[in-house]
């Protein structure tokens, strides 16, 4: 599997944040890492809690979009 690139559900924007999935479906991805969208209209923030492997690699499109 390629990294996944993590955007903005909101507003669709980069979140300057990838992650390249190690094959362990039970792990957990950036647990307890803040992300922020860097945009001037939106300021969602988003932490990853107990979120696994598995997870992410549903919500990941074919193309390597991840919407959070």
């Amino acid at each position: 599997m390629q990294k996944v690139d993590f955007y903005c559900k909101k507003c669709k924007k980069y979140m300057s944040i990838s992650y390249i999935p190690i094959g362990d479906k039970e792990h957990l991805v950036l647990p307890g890492v803040i992300m922020k969208c860097h945009t001037n209209k939106c300021k969602r923030v988003v932490t990853l809690k107990n979120c696994s492997e598995e997870r992410i690699i549903v919500r990941t499109e074919k193309n390597g979009k991840c919407y959070l």
